[in-house]
C-alpha cells in the first residue's frame, strides 16, 4: 500500500532557507501525485528554476535515493551544493594507488606504452590497475582494495549519516599492508589508504543518498548484489537518457582498436546487413575467448546459445558480483603471453561484444547497423545501435518504487514518455510543466536569417563565408564579452576558426573529441580574457552564468543528421521524434547562458530556416522561448 506523506513533511526537508517562485507549489504537486498512487513524476522546469533543490527535497523526505545526471561536472555541482550526497564515478577518474607508489618514488615504467611518467602514460588510472591483470593482486591481493561489506553506516537516513570502514577492519588492513611484498620495494614506509575508486564507489552504494552519472549507473544497474532497493530514483537531464542508453547498449568495432589484439584482424564488408554483422560478432567472440585462453568454454557458449537463444554474458565468466571486478585471471583461462594492460581492454571489449550479441538475438528487429566507415574501400569501423531504447529504459525507471524525472526540455511529454516506455495504461505518470519567470528583455533571441542552411549548401564556399563573416561581426560587437558559438559540426568549427579575423580567432576556445570537456570549460572560466567557446557538443549540461557568457550564436537549426542511418530510421518510424529532438537541442542551446532572473545574454540565430521551424513547431516549443524571439 502507498504510504501517504504530508505536504509539510516534504516542505520541511527543503534544503534552502527560502523558496524561489513556484518551488513550494511544485513540491506540493509532487506530494499529491505520489500520494495519489503515481509512480512516475515528470517535471519540466526551465534553467535556473532549481530542479536539483526539488530533487533533494523529495529524496530527503522519502529517506533514500539514487540520483542520476548526465555529466561528471553536474555530479560535482550537486555535491558542492548538497555535501551529504555520496558521489560515484568510474575507474578512469582515479589514479591507481599501486602505480602511484612507483610514480611517487620515481620508479614508474609502463609495460604497455614504455612511459616513465604519469603525464605521458595513459595506463595509470584504476582502469588499468594490477588488480585487474595480475594474479597476485586479484581480490584481496591488492592491500589497498576494499570490499563493500567492509563499510558500515551510522545515523542512516539522517543529516549526519556517516559511511565508514570500522576501526577493526582498518587495523587488519594496516597489518596485512605492513607485510605486503609490494611495499618492500620502497625505502620509506608508506601508510595504508583505501583504493580511491573502490572507496568512493562502496561509500556511494552503502549511503542513503548518492549521485551517479548515467554511464556508471547503467553499468552497475544489473548488479543486484550491490544496487540495493531505495525509495526514489531521480533522473536529471532526462532528455539525454535515450542517448545514454543507446551509447551504453550500442557497439563500435574499429579495425585500429582490434588490431591491437590480433595483428591479422580483418573486417568483412557486410554493408548494412545486421544478420551478416551478427555472424561476424559471434565469430569474433569465439576468436577472442580462445585468444585469452578460454577455448574450453567456446563449445559450451555455442551450445547454450542454441539451447536458450541466449548468450552467457562475459560478466558471468569474468566478474565477481560481490566485488564488481572483472576477472581475467582464472587458472585455466589466462593467456600469459598477453600484456597485462592489454588483457584488461580485451576482457572489457569481450563484455561489450557479448552483451550486444545477447541483445541482438533477443530482438533482431530492434537493431540497426548505423554506420559503416571505409578507407580505400576497406571497412575500418562499424557501429551497431538499438532503435528503440524504451525496451531498456523501462528497467531503469522501475529500479525504485518512485521516480522523479526532470529536464528543462521535455517539450512533447507524450513523445518523451513513449521513449521511456511509459506509454501504457499501467504506467501512471504525472506531468508537471513550469514556465520561465526570467525577464524576457534579459534573454532576447535575434533571428538574423544570414542564409538558409542545410547539408548541401553548407558545402558551398560563399555560404560558409557568410556565416564566418556574421560571426566575426557579432564577436566585434561583443569584443569585451565572453560567449559561446554552437556549430553544427567540427568541420564547420574549423572553417569558422580559419576565416575569422586574427583578433577574434585568438579568442576562441575549441572543444575536441580527444580533450576532456571539463578542461575546456575550466580554461574558459579561469581566463581573464573575453574568450569564446566554440563547439558542436556543448548545447546541454553546461552552466555559463553571468559573465561566463553574455552572447551566444546558434549557427544552424540543430536538426539531427539524417545522413546517420540510425537517425534516418528513427525519423521514418516517428516524425514527431525527429522534430522533438530538434526543438530539444535548440531550447537546450538557448539555455546555456541565462541561468537566473538577474542574468542576461543575447542569442543570435544565423540560419534562415529558424523562423520556419518555429512556425511549424510552436505547439511543442515553450511559450517562454517563443516570447523571447525578436521580430
Amino acid at each position: 500500500m502507498n504510504k501517504v506523506i504530508s505536504v509539510n513533511d516534504y516542505l520541511n526537508n527543503f534544503p534552502h532557507n527560502s523558496f524561489r517562485n513556484n518551488q513550494d507549489q511544485v513540491i506540493k504537486q509532487i506530494c499529491d501525485a505520489f500520494n495519489s498512487g503515481y509512480k512516475y513524476v515528470i517535471l519540466e522546469a526551465p534553467t535556473g528554476f532549481g530542479k536539483s533543490a526539488i530533487a533533494i527535497t523529495i529524496a530527503r523526505t522519502l529517506g533514500s535515493s539514487y540520483i542520476c545526471t548526465a555529466t561528471k561536472d553536474l555530479q560535482t555541482q550537486y555535491i558542492h551544493d548538497y555535501n551529504f550526497l555520496k558521489v560515484a564515478k568510474g575507474k578512469s577518474n582515479f589514479q591507481c594507488r599501486v602505480k602511484e607508489d612507483f610514480i611517487d618514488v620515481g620508479k614508474y615504467l609502463c609495460s604497455s606504452c614504455i612511459s616513465y611518467t604519469e603525464h605521458e602514460c595513459k595506463h595509470t588510472s584504476c582502469d588499468y590497475g594490477p588488480c585487474l591483470s595480475d594474479e597476485s593482486m586479484e581480490g584481496a591481493g591488492c592491500k589497498y582494495r576494499t570490499f563493500i561489506n567492509d563499510y558500515k553506516i551510522e545515523n542512516k537516513g539522517k543529516e549526519n549519516e556517516r559511511v565508514f570502514i570500522d576501526r577493526e577492519k582498518i587495523e587488519n588492513y594496516k597489518k596485512e599492508y605492513s607485510n605486503w611484498i609490494h611495499i618492500k620495494n620502497f625505502d620509506n614506509p608508506r601508510e595504508w589508504n583505501a583504493c580511491y575508486y573502490f572507496d568512493q564507489l562502496f561509500q556511494s552504494l552503502k549511503a542513503s543518498h548518492s549521485i551517479f552519472n548515467y554511464s556508471i549507473f547503467l553499468s552497475l544497474l544489473s548488479n543486484k548484489n550491490v544496487m540495493q532497493q531505495r525509495e526514489l530514483l531521480v533522473l536529471d537531464e532526462a532528455h539525454l537518457l535515450e542517448t545514454e542508453i543507446v551509447k551504453f547498449r550500442g557497439l563500435s568495432i574499429s579495425k585500429k582498436r582490434w588490431k591491437r589484439y590480433m595483428h591479422d584482424f580483418k573486417m568483412v564488408d557486410y554493408g548494412y546487413d545486421i544478420d551478416g554483422w551478427l555472424d561476424f560478432l559471434i565469430e569474433l567472440e569465439k576468436t577472442m575467448l580462445i585468444l585469452i585462453g578460454y577455448e574450453s568454454l567456446v563449445h559450451s557458449l555455442v551450445k547454450e546459445r542454441v539451447k536458450t537463444k541466449r548468450v552467457v554474458r562475459a560478466t558471468e565468466l569474468f566478474e565477481d558480483d560481490a566485488s564488481l571486478e572483472i576477472n581475467a585471471k582464472d587458472d585455466y583461462g589466462k593467456n600469459k603471453a598477453i600484456d597485462k594492460e592489454l588483457l584488461i581492454d580485451i576482457v572489457q571489449d569481450i563484455e561489450k561484444l557479448t552483451r550486444t550479441i545477447t541483445n541482438i538475438l533477443a530482438n533482431p528487429k530492434n537493431w540497426i547497423v548505423s554506420e559503416v566507415h571505409k578507407e580505400n574501400y576497406d571497412v575500418i569501423r562499424v557501429e551497431l545501435k538499438p532503435l528503440d531504447a524504451s525496451k531498456y529504459s523501462k528497467t531503469i525507471v522501475e529500479k525504485c518504487p518512485k521516480s522523479l524525472i526532470m529536464s528543462a526540455t521535455i517539450l512533447n511529454h507524450h513523445t518523451f514518455q513513449k521513449n521511456l516506455g511509459l506509454d501504457s495504461e499501467n504506467d501512471k505518470a504525472k506531468f508537471i510543466q513550469i514556465q520561465s519567470d526570467f525577464p524576457v528583455e534579459n534573454r532576447p533571441i535575434f533571428p538574423l536569417s544570414v542564409e538558409y542552411l542545410n547539408y548541401s549548401n553548407l558545402q558551398q564556399m560563399d555560404v560558409k563565408s557568410k556565416i564566418s563573416k556574421a560571426i566575426d561581426n557579432i564577436m566585434y560587437i561583443h569584443s569585451n564579452d565572453k560567449g559561446i558559438i554552437h556549430t553544427s559540426s567540427y568541420e564547420q568549427l574549423n572553417f569558422i576558426k580559419e576565416n575569422l579575423s586574427k583578433k577574434n580567432s585568438r579568442r576562441l576556445i575549441l572543444t575536441d573529441p580527444e580533450v576532456e570537456r571539463d578542461e575546456v570549460i575550466k580554461e574558459h572560466g579561469e581566463s581573464k580574457n573575453p574568450t569564446v567557446l566554440i563547439s558542436p557538443s556543448l548545447h546541454t549540461g553546461l552552466d555559463l552564468k553571468d559573465n561566463l557568457s553574455r552572447f551566444q550564436i546558434i549557427t544552424k537549426v540543430p536538426y539531427p543528421n539524417i545522413a546517420d542511418k540510425w537517425t534516418s530510421e528513427k525519423r521514418k518510424i516517428n516524425h514527431e521524434w525527429y522534430y522533438w529532438q530538434t526543438a530539444l537541442r535548440l531550447v537546450q542551446a538557448y539555455g546555456r547562458s541565462i541561468r537566473s532572473k538577474d542574468d542576461w545574454a543575447k542569442t543570435y540565430v544565423l540560419d534562415s530556416a529558424f523562423n520556419y521551424f518555429v512556425k511549424m513547431n510552436n505547439n511543442i516549443l515553450p511559450k517562454w522561448f517563443l516570447s523571447a524571439i525578436r521580430k
